[in-house]
């Protein structure tokens, strides 16, 4: 069995500064990551960058997703285009219903998403798709749920884990002062810095947030807590897919 990893975020950008480094190491080793993003971040702030427009913002927001998805190795992007800022005011069951999809279409082993914390931000988007990848991640191999759409060849699958992003405790004079689900896997990233500064480079219109990018986001490690599946052979891993079948 050859591992396939998939991330579900709220935001472009999500991917990068969260979990960048993880998907760029992985990726180089072959194991392809397959991304679902719930919006289109058109709610931010551009960062200088002229646009005229919430759908001009979306449209740059896109663009910049597929060339930061590059510089890290994603295979697929699904972008849902769900109101930046207002997931919760998405219908439950059909954001849930489209992840679902996602996961029985690229069928991964690991899925990554944020965990009900919203990130060291605890942004309200970040807090909703934890809840809807969760239910996702049980829900997709299920053959009665969503069945309407178990047609040309989609069928249920269950992914071995599912990982929330977690972090060290911030320190007391930390900006970020939000404390994760307990990290339970250790990711080195440090080789692949470099990667994970040229995909957040591709977000031109976050590079105002270059210097929280690099004090947070340039780390050792990226951490993970698991939240549900195949339990670890150990209580701290430093691999995603450690102890499950497969390369």
């Amino acid at each position: 069995m050859s591992h396939r990893l998939a991330c579900v975020f709220a935001h472009p950008d999500d991917e990068t500064f969260a979990v960048g480094g993880t998907i760029a190491r992985y990726a180089s080793q072959g194991i392809k990551c397959d991304l679902f993003c719930a919006t289109d971040g058109d709610a931010g702030r551009s960062s200088g960058v002229p646009v005229s427009s919430r759908a001009e913002l979306a449209a740059l927001r896109r663009n910049e997703l597929h060339a930061a998805a590059s510089a890290l190795g994603i295979g697929d992007v699904v972008l849902a285009g769900h109101p930046d800022g207002a997931l919760a005011q998405v219908d439950a069951n059909s954001l849930i219903g489209e992840i679902v999809v996602f996961l029985r279409r690229v069928r991964p082993t690991v899925v990554l998403s944020f965990g009900p914390e919203g990130a060291p931000t605890g942004h309200r988007d970040h807090r909703v798709i934890s809840r809807a990848a969760t239910a996702a991640f049980f829900l997709s191999g299920i053959r009665t749920e969503y069945s309407d759409q178990l047609s040309g060849g989609l069928e249920p699958h269950c992914p071995s884990r599912l990982f929330y992003v977690a972090w060290e405790p911030p320190p007391p004079e930390a900006q970020l002062k939000l404390e994760s689900v307990r990290a339970t896997a250790a990711i080195a990233i440090t080789p692949w810095h470099l990667q994970k500064m040229a995909a957040f480079n591709a977000h031109t219109t976050q590079r105002d947030h270059h210097d929280r990018f690099v004090g947070l986001g340039l780390t050792a490690n990226e951490y993970f807590a698991l939240a549900a599946g195949v339990p670890q052979p150990h209580a701290m891993i430093n691999d995603l897919f450690e102890g499950l079948d497969g390369p």
